[in-house]
């Protein structure tokens, strides 16, 4: 008799065992990739199996052949990928996003906004649509009125359409 969870006198034959050992392997594989996904602070180890090959991605580094975090956040696994996934990270406006953003220079055809990104975003006279919808041509009173469409401090709200 074996001594099985919580104490439990347990009798196996040996394919029961075997069973149980694969069974209980398979749950702690489990278990330690779901506690993979734990917040890490800069020089974490980040525990892997080395026995597995892995992709370091975003936020991690090899040191003393151990994986590290080499920024704050959580780990994610995708297949072999590991990466940290930032706790707080900066808005990075795609193609087709609207964004919101306040004007901070109006220059020569264009206007510069602050958009809460690492720079700042620029819209082109060019690529507006003047007031009343009609297509026509810009010219060089477009150029110098541009400050009655967009002055300083004003927010707009800009998108691709």
């Amino acid at each position: 008799m074996e001594r099985g969870m919580r104490g439990m006198a347990l009798s196996l034959s040996q394919t029961q065992k075997i069973r149980l050992q694969r069974a209980l392997e398979q749950l702690e594989s489990l278990y330690s990739k779901l506690n993979s996904n734990a917040a890490v602070t800069v020089a974490d180890i980040i525990p892997i199996n080395h026995e597995d090959s892995i992709l370091k991605g975003h936020g991690t580094a090899e040191r003393d052949g151990e994986v590290v975090a080499t920024l704050c956040g959580v780990v994610e696994r995708v297949n072999k990928l590991i990466y940290v996934r930032a706790l707080r990270a900066r808005y990075k406006p795609d193609i087709g996003d609207i964004v919101v953003g306040r004007v901070v220079e109006v220059a020569q055809k264009r206007w510069k906004l602050e958009i809460n990104f690492s720079q700042d975003a620029v819209l082109l006279l060019s690529s507006m649509n003047l007031p009343d919808g009609i297509q026509r041509r810009r010219t060089a009173v477009d150029e110098l009125n541009m400050r009655s469409f967009f002055g300083e401090n004003d927010l707009v709200c800009v998108s691709s359409d």
